[in-house]
């Protein structure tokens, strides 16, 4: 068993978007477009200043994610 944790790259949009689909399928119950949630994965990918994905990886499979962003507010 090899674990680690690693920040995502733009090769990781496929299995992220996935991951993001089947979480709100499961959660919200709904259907997400996919080419949509791949844009949106891609921009985030692309720009450090919107947020950061990490993965968790076994045995060179990703089993999980982690998506951190930035938020501002005034309160």
């Amino acid at each position: 068993m090899d674990a680690r944790v690693r920040r995502a790259t733009p090769q990781d949009q496929s299995i992220i978007s996935q991951f993001n689909i089947a979480m709100a399928k499961e959660t919200e119950d709904l259907d997400l477009d996919e080419k949509t949630v791949q844009a949106g994965v891609m921009a985030l990918l692309s720009d450090p200043s919107k947020g950061t994905y990490f993965l968790l990886e076994e045995d060179g499979k990703v089993l999980a994610q982690l998506m951190i962003t930035y938020e501002w507010s005034d309160w």
